[in-house]
Formats: C-alpha cells, sequence, structure tokens
C-alpha cells in the first residue's frame, strides 16, 4: 500500500518539475531575443539615458504607478462588496495594496507563489475559497480589460501599424474586431458565472481599464522622446508584453517582457528604450515593494508586543504574515542589484573619484567581496521568506557590509542608496522575524535554487554582453587596473559561480538533523495514557519508542509525532485531559511553526475534525476503520452460523484461547519471536513502525496477548491496546505460524471478542481498511478519485478490498480515518511522509 500511495507522489513530482523546466526554457528565449536584439549595446550611453531622464517623466511615472495601484485597490473592494464581503476602505487598502506589490513581482502562477495573493487575502479574513474568489474575479477583470484596450488601439490606431510593426491596417483591424468579440463573450459568460452580474463585471472591467492605462503609462512616460508611437498604439504592445509574461510563469514576466517590448516598440537608438525598460521595473515593482515594506514596518513597530506573543494572536495581522514574503523579495532584488552592479562597467567619475582616497587592491577586493555578497543575499532571501530570525541578522549584515562595498569599490552614493533604503525598512521589522530555527538547517527549496540559476546566468550573460568588445586573453584574469572592468568582471563571475556551485551541491547533499531532545521516560506516558480521558486504543504507539512528544503545561496530555521533512506529522489524535486538548493542538502549532516546520494528523476520528478546521488545515479521508460494538457481538443467529462454526470447529481440532498479561508476557517471549520471525519469512515482509506496531520484546511486553494454543503450543498471537475506561480495546500485531490450521485467526479474533465483552469493553476495533469508502463521483476531490480507483483496481498490489472484505464479516460499523495537512496540496506528500515514517525509511517503502 504504501508503494503505491508513494507512486502517486513521484508523479505529482515530475508534473511539478516539467513546468519548472518550461519556466526556465521562456527565461532562456527571452534572455536570446533580448540578446539578439542588442547586438553590440553600450552599457555607458544606457547610463547616460537612465541619467537623463527627465524629472517630470519619472515624476508623471510615480503618479501613472499610484493611479494604478489605487485602480487595483478600488476592483478589490467591488470585488468584496459583489460577493458580499465588503469591507472598511481602511482595513483593506493597505492589504490590497500589499497584494498587488507582492501579486505583481511574484506573478500568478502557482510554482513562484501564485497563491500568496489569495493568502494576503487572507488578512482581511476571508477564507480560502472566498480568496480565491476575489484572484479569480480580478484575473477575469484583468483579462477583460486587457483584451479591450488592444482591441480597440488596434481598431482605432490601425493607421499606426503599418508604419511601426508592418502588420496591414486591415490585418490589425481584423484582430482587434476578434479581441473585442472575445470581449463579450468574456463579460456575457463572467456576468453568469460571478455575482454582481453585468453591472457588476461591467464596474470592475471599467476599473481596470483605468489600471491598465495608468500601468501602461508608467512606461510610456519614461520612453525616448524620439519614440515614434503615440499612446493609443502603445497600449495594446503593453498589453499584450503583460499577457505574455504572465504566461511564461516567470516572477514578473522578467525578460519576456522585456522581449516583447524590445521587440515591438520602435526606438533609436535602443539604449534609450532599455534605460526605460530599467526606470520602470524600479518604478512598477521595486517603489511598491519598498512602500509595502514601510507600512508594514510601521504596523510591526505598533504590534511590537503583540507580534511576540505567539502566532495564534498575531496570524490575522497582514504585516506579521506577509513581511517576510516582501522583504524575503527586497532581499532577492538587492542581491540581483548587487550583482548586475559587479558585471557590468562601474561609471568612471565615481571609480576616478575613489582612487584619490582609496588604494586600488581595496577597490578590487571590495569589487570581488560585493558580488559575494549579492549572492548571499539571494539565499538569504529564502530564509527571511520563512520567517527565521538568523535570517534577518544575517541580512542586515549583508546590507551593511554591500553598502560599504559599494562605496569602497568606487561606486557612488546613489548606487548604494537603494541598499540603505531596504537595510532600513528591514531593521524595523524584527517582530516578524521569530523563529529560531538556525538558517543552515533550511534548504533551498526547487523553485528557489532555479531562481538563484537563473539570476546568476542572467548577469553573467549582462556581463559577457557588456565587455563583448573587449578581446579576451588570459592575462585579463589576473590584471589590476583602475579602468580594468572586464577582469572584475571575470573575477567576480568564476567567484559566485564556483561558491554557488559548492553551496548547492552542500545544500542537497547534507544530512537535515532534527534538534535533540530528552525522551521522556515510558513509565511518564503510560501514566498519562491511563488517567487520559481522550485516549483512544492506538494511544499505545507512544510506547514503540519511536515517537517524539509534545506535551501540556500541565504534562498530563500530549501529542506523539515524527519528523519527516519540514512537517511534524502527529500520529492519531492528542491522548490525556479532553479540557487541555485544545490548547495542546494551538501550542503543537505554534512550537512546529517557531521550528519553520508545518503539522499534519494523521488517522483522526470524525470528531477531530471542527479542531483541524480551528488549525487551518485541509483534510482528506484515508480510509475506515471497523468497530464491533461488543454489547451486540456474540455468535448466536443465522447471519452469524458461518462464524459459529469456524469457533466451534477450532475448538475440536485442539486449539484454545488464552489472554496472557503483562506480566506472562517473558516468559513466552522465545516462542512469540519465533511465531513473529515464521510470519515475516513467509510473506515477505519486514517490521514496520510509525502508525504500525513492530514485534521488539520490551514493547510487546507491555500489553495483554491474545494467544491460541494448538494443543498446548502457542501457535498464534495479537497484542492488545485497551482504551481508557475500557470504552474501547484493540488489536495490533497478528501473526501465526505456519503450522497453525487455516481459520486459527478466525478463531483468534472471534476469542478475543468475547473475551473482551465479558471483560466489560464496549468496542472493538479491527483496524483499518485503507482507502475504503472512498467516494468516486466526478466531482469529488482529486485525491479522493485516486483513493477509490487504487481501492477498486489496485488488489493485485495490495487487498484493498479483500481486507475490507474480510473485516466486514465480523459485523462492524465503519468509522471513517482521517488525514489533517496545511493544504490541499501537501496532502499527497503527507501521505507519502507517513508511509516513509512507518516503513522506516525511504529504500524500505517498498516493501511488504
Amino acid at each position: 500500500m504504501e508503494a503505491e500511495k508513494h507512486k502517486p507522489q513521484k508523479r505529482r513530482r515530475r508534473a511539478n518539475f516539467l513546468p519548472l523546466m518550461l519556466v526556465l526554457a521562456a527565461f532562456a528565449a527571452a534572455i536570446f531575443a533580448i540578446h539578439a536584439r542588442l547586438d553590440h549595446l553600450s552599457m555607458h550611453l544606457i547610463y547616460a539615458r537612465f541619467s537623463a531622464l527627465s524629472p517630470l517623466a519619472v515624476f508623471v511615472a510615480l503618479g501613472g504607478m499610484l493611479a494604478s495601484y489605487a485602480a487595483a485597490t478600488l476592483r478589490d473592494s467591488l470585488t468584496l462588496r459583489h460577493l458580499g464581503l465588503a469591507r472598511p476602505w481602511r482595513d483593506m487598502a493597505f492589504i490590497s495594496f500589499t497584494a498587488q506589490a507582492v501579486g505583481n513581482s511574484l506573478g500568478e502562477v502557482e510554482l513562484t507563489g501564485g497563491t500568496v495573493r489569495s493568502r494576503i487575502y487572507g488578512g482581511l479574513g476571508l477564507s480560502d475559497d472566498e480568496s480565491q474568489a476575489v484572484s479569480r474575479m480580478t484575473r477575469i477583470s484583468l483579462t477583460v480589460g486587457a483584451l479591450l484596450l488592444s482591441g480597440f488601439g488596434l481598431v482605432f490606431e490601425s493607421a499606426a501599424f503599418p508604419v511601426h510593426f508592418g502588420i496591414p491596417d486591415r490585418a490589425a483591424i481584423a484582430i482587434g474586431c476578434m479581441l473585442l468579440a472575445l470581449v463579450v463573450w468574456h463579460i456575457g459568460n463572467a456576468s453568469l458565472l460571478v455575482p454582481g452580474g453585468m453591472s457588476g463585471v461591467s464596474a470592475r472591467v471599467g476599473v481596470s481599464l483605468v489600471d491598465w492605462m495608468a500601468a501602461s503609462l508608467v512606461l510610456f512616460a519614461l520612453l525616448p522622446a524620439e519614440t515614434a508611437i503615440g499612446f493609443a498604439a502603445f497600449v495594446p504592445v503593453f498589453a499584450l508584453a503583460c499577457l505574455v509574461g504572465g504566461m511564461s510563469g516567470l516572477p514578473g514576466g522578467i525578460g519576456v517582457f522585456e522581449a516583447v517590448i524590445l521587440l515591438l516598440v520602435p526606438a533609436s537608438p535602443v539604449e534609450g528604450l532599455v534605460a526605460s525598460l530599467i526606470a520602470f521595473r524600479a518604478i512598477y515593482y521595486l517603489a511598491p515593494l519598498v512602500i509595502a515594506a514601510a507600512g508594514m514596518s510601521r504596523r510591526l513597530l505598533r504590534r511590537h508586543g503583540a507580534a511576540l506573543q505567539g502566532v495564534g494572536r498575531g496570524a490575522g495581522d497582514v504585516a506579521t504574515l506577509f513581511a517576510p514574503v516582501v522583504f524575503g523579495l527586497l532581499a532577492f532584488a538587492s542581491g540581483a542589484y548587487m550583482l548586475i552592479a559587479a558585471m557590468t562597467p562601474a561609471l568612471p567619475a565615481p571609480l576616478r573619484a575613489a582612487a584619490h582616497f582609496l588604494p586600488l587592491p581595496l577597490i578590487e577586493l571590495s569589487h570581488f567581496l560585493a558580488s559575494i555578497v549579492g549572492l548571499f543575499l539571494l539565499i538569504v532571501a529564502n530564509g527571511l521568506a520563512r520567517r527565521l530570525s538568523h535570517a534577518w541578522m544575517v541580512a542586515m549584515g549583508l546590507l551593511a557590509a554591500g553598502i560599504t562595498l559599494t562605496l569602497t569599490k568606487g561606486a557612488g552614493l546613489g548606487e548604494a542608496a537603494p541598499l540603505f533604503v531596504v537595510l532600513a525598512v528591514l531593521g524595523v521589522s524584527r517582530p516578524a522575524f521569530y523563529r529560531a530555527t538556525p538558517l543552515m538547517a533550511t534548504r533551498l527549496t526547487p523553485v528557489m535554487a532555479l531562481a538563484i540559476l537563473a539570476t546568476l546566468g542572467a548577469v553573467i550573460w549582462l556581463g559577457f554582453f557588456s565587455y563583448e568588445h573587449v578581446d579576451y586573453r588570459n592575462e585579463l584574469w589576473w590584471q589590476v587596473a583602475l579602468q580594468g572592468g572586464t577582469s572584475r568582471f571575470l573575477r567576480a563571475a568564476a567567484g559566485v559561480s564556483v561558491l554557488t556551485f559548492l553551496f548547492l551541491a552542500w545544500n542537497w547533499l547534507r544530512p537535515l538533523h532534527a534538534p535533540a531532545e530528552e525522551a521522556p521516560p515510558l513509565s511518564e506516558i503510560r501514566e498519562i495514557i491511563a488517567a487520559a480521558d481522550t485516549a483512544r486504543p492506538d494511544a499505545a504507539l507512544a510506547l514503540s519508542g519511536d515517537k517524539r512528544f509534545h506535551f501540556s503545561p500541565s504534562r498530563r496530555s500530549f501529542i506523539m509525532f515524527g519528523l519527516r521533512g519540514s512537517s511534524w506529522i502527529a500520529m492519531g489524535q492528542p491522548v490525556g485531559l479532553a479540557e487541555e486538548i485544545p490548547s495542546l493542538v494551538w501550542s503543537f502549532r505554534e512550537a512546529a511553526d517557531a521550528a519553520g516546520a508545518g503539522i499534519v494528523f494523521y488517522g483522526v476520528g470524525r470528531d477531530f475534525l471542527p479542531l483541524a478546521v480551528e488549525l487551518g488545515l485541509s483534510v482528506q479521508k484515508i480510509g475506515e476503520t471497523a468497530i464491533v460494538p461488543l454489547t451486540e457481538f456474540s455468535l448466536e443467529g443465522s447471519d452469524r452460523s458461518r462464524m459459529r462454526q469456524v469457533y466451534n470447529r477450532a475448538g475440536r481440532d485442539g486449539l484454545s484461547f488464552e489472554v496472557l498479561g503483562p506480566e506472562d508476557v517473558p516468559a513466552q517471549l522465545d516462542r512469540l519471536h519465533k511465531i513473529s520471525d515464521d510470519w515475516l519469512d513467509v510473506h515477505g515482509g519486514a517490521e514496520k513502525g510509525f502508525s504500525l506496531g513492530r514485534f521488539d520484546p520490551d514493547y510487546i511486553a507491555k500489553f495483554p496477548i491474545a494467544v491460541a494454543r494448538l494443543n498446548g503450543e502457542i501457535v498464534a498471537f495479537a497484542n492488545l491496546w485497551p482504551g481508557a475506561g475500557k470504552q474501547e480495546i484493540a488489536i495490533d500485531l497478528m501473526r501465526f505460524s505456519t503450522d497453525a490450521p487455516r481459520a486459527v485467526m478466525d478463531y483468534l479474533f472471534v476469542s478475543t471478542m468475547l473475551w473482551a465483552k465479558e471483560a466489560g469493553y464496549q468496542r472493538f476495533d479491527l483496524g483499518m481498511a485503507p482507502l475504503a469508502g472512498l467516494e468516486a463521483h466526478r466531482l469529488a476531490p482529486a485525491m479522493t478519485r485516486l483513493g477509490a480507483f487504487l481501492f477498486e483496481h489496485a488488489n493485485a498490489v495490495y487487498g484493498f478490498e479483500g481486507l475490507r472484505a474480510y473485516k466486514d464479516k465480523f459485523h462492524p460499523v465503519w468509522e471513517p480515518l482521517y488525514l489533517a495537512a496545511p493544504n490541499a496540496r501537501a496532502l499527497p506528500g503527507a501521505l507519502a511522509d507517513v508511509g516513509i515514517l512507518t516503513s522506516g525509511g525511504l529504500t524500505r517503502i517498498f516493501h511488504k
């Protein structure tokens, strides 16, 4: 079963890997297109054009940016009102602005954080479904707005397209009409599918038009004066570039957006257009991030005390929740900024001025170290996004070092100013970074690793592009000269490349060790289980020796769990006093969150679901457990005739039944061990753990054991898990020898249930039937339908249907069991992690 659980997870990982490769391919294609368009580009001319940008143009661009973000906020307000979720303007303005700033930078793609915008809307108190509805309606409005602007631009400015783009005016009009027809189709469908009807859709689309025109104005205002294109003709090109960039999956469409603009917007010389694109990125993407970060810093200062009181209290505050995302982006952008500065020619005037005061070796060393600091900022962004306090301290040190090195390498104050701004807003945001997990105790995600590699590849390409006019010579590597920019570039590129390779190799090959902790004495665990009023029989797994424990303050309740990757996986429900359980699960979540981990609950019942919902977990049914009501159990009646015959025949064949108390088990351990080994050899299996008991003498000796004897010799056994207050009892290990009669296990089960009934137990748990009871309806969740399919068709690998049918003959009541994980996407991985923990490792997951 575990193997079949793991296979869908492997397929899912491969499915996730393919889009990553497509994103990288899109980025590489964009770089190639830019390289072809910018052949023989002059970097010094770009600097000159950038420095010569008109203050009026920058002012207009800033106004366009603010108007665009204000329109986006108004669109969110209208969307919430149409959904019946209206919020006060003061409550939502900052959250909406932050959502736009982060969403524009990351994009809407799953791989690069497409759910971030939905999560930020959660700061308004929206559920996941409501947040996703807002995001979906926003995408519809933006798409319709882009199509509408593009269509009108093509139709009414058709005369400009043959001149600037080589497109016949009739073709432009035809394409424009097609786009306008798509607008009508979208609006018609949207008015039926989303709240607000036609009037609501029209209002949101109208605001989206303002958003698009204001965003277009940002870049249009920055275009060189000699660009021969009007605003009406430029807007369709801008919208097309944004749409293509969004479809690429790259954060902010970076590279792809620029490639489309460079290919379609007429500009000569092209250096002016490149300078405009750089300024556009700074104003429309980076400036809002800085504004959002400053706003978050202000809120965090106001909430400094509350932010340190714990995750539960601060979870509703958007500043505490999403400052790490924003500052992670800013740290990454700062690192990329420093790398770009290290790989491109320095401005001559500041470099000559620095040479008057600083020795040349110091300038050379500062340049090289600045590139290393830039690389480390890319890496530490991962820790900031995870709210690590160590990452905050390292980032502060790196930014301070970056400012110093920027000045000592011969750059001007202007180049150091952006780093100083990031340092200032990060410095007052300390409360948002509360996790004590060491920075080196976390691994880069594949997406983050690929983002670092793509950024490094792009800046090194930019360096080669900047110095392509210089003939390569071996001595360039060792040349030290004030104007030796090529040599400094080569050394910096080599240094960061080697360090990146070494870091990524170390990052993926090193083992991650869980923090050491003192294991509680098993006697204490036994006392808690014995005194518990919420202990199910599987609480006995706490005595198996392979669990960690999270205790309540009174140490009268606990959660047992295992560590796998970045998850704390709780086995079963909390054990202990009912009044302590709600606060216990929250403190468990806080402890995991502080360690940078998520929580998973495996094998919980229906009564735990309200707590799972309060914790914000997603729930998946994983099977059903067979519960026999012992008050109704007997061998009487026609429907029990088969069971009665088996039981009576076994007695005639010489089988007898006995329950050994824990004190009697040590004398029989050798025989029990032999039966267990025999059973494992016949079935080709291996001992399991975590969610299953295993034959360990110390573990087995803690429980009563039901045995079947043949002519006085034990031939089968099952250890029993008594529940609290004799409400329930369950079977754990069930093993028999090869010389036992065929019906020995039926006899053992029936005899054990009769014994338990006489002993006063109310219910008998026969254990779970995996994947049983899952719905195959076409509208059921995909994972549920997959489980139902495996239950029906994978019996050759694991007898799902046969196991349920065998237990069904004891006439049980089937009760559902669930898996609870941080979100729906984490459910397959959580199930695979449970399989790995149960099997004792990844290499043993395919053993029986």
